[in-house]
């Protein structure tokens, strides 16, 4: 299992990072995670210097904040590019692919916690349920067996974030935190099998576990070092 941190700011954008999870492949949506937190960087400066809150800053401090800068501007350039790219395919077809995904991942934990541990690929399974109800919406790509299949095959690892973004959406608990739901909904994929097996519904190595990091920074660019860095 592979865990990716997020902190204040980037949290901030999490439906990035969703966007970010719609590449194809693991490595994909690590990389693409990463746009992200340089886009969000990239933010974070411009407000900044808008603000002007470097005035009356330490010289030495300021100077090593511009070298700084300077030197990872590039850096953030080629994200922002990548990241374009990776909008442009999410609007093309991934966004459908990934909102089949996360029905079928919430049909999987409700039958957790009704505790009636419908399997996913048999006849009559969640599969075929999601197909039907795709056929009866007019859904493209979501009618056809095999495409469904691969589409969960795809995504099953990620599909605890969208399915936590909706839920606090949905939620009139102003304190959740969607990252907190996620990995509740990811553990729960996990750790439970279809009836009559003994395989999870996801297993473990094909997740991705997203750690909320809370720490405040202060004013200068040594103490704020956090929201700068890219992991």
């Amino acid at each position: 299992m592979v865990t990716i941190t997020i902190n204040e700011p980037q949290l901030l954008s999490i439906e990035l990072v969703r966007l970010a999870l719609s590449e194809d492949s693991s490595e994909q949506r690590l990389r693409a995670v990463r746009n992200v937190k340089h886009d969000v960087v990239a933010s974070l400066l411009a407000q900044l210097f808008d603000s002007n809150a470097l005035d009356g800053a330490d010289p030495k401090i300021d100077a090593e904040f511009m070298q700084w800068v300077a030197k990872t501007t590039s850096e953030r350039n080629d994200a922002a590019y990548e990241l374009a790219q990776t909008a442009k395919r999410y609007e093309g077809k991934n966004e459908r692919k990934m909102n089949i995904a996360e029905q079928i991942g919430s049909l999987v934990w409700l039958s957790i916690q009704n505790k009636t541990f419908r399997g996913v690929h048999t006849d009559s399974g969640l599969l075929d349920h999601v197909r039907h109800q795709a056929r009866g919406l007019g859904v493209s790509g979501g009618r056809d067996k095999d495409t469904v299949r691969k589409i969960w095959s795809t995504y099953r690892g990620v599909v605890h974030l969208g399915m936590a973004i909706d839920y606090c959406d949905e939620s009139s608990d102003q304190n959740l935190n969607v990252l907190h739901v996620a990995e509740r909904f990811r553990r729960d994929l996990c750790l439970n099998c279809p009836k009559g097996t003994s395989k999870p519904y996801v297993h473990p190595d094909e997740q991705i576990s997203f750690l909320y990091i809370s720490k405040l920074w202060g004013p200068r660019f040594r103490d704020r070092g956090l929201p700068f860095e890219v992991d």
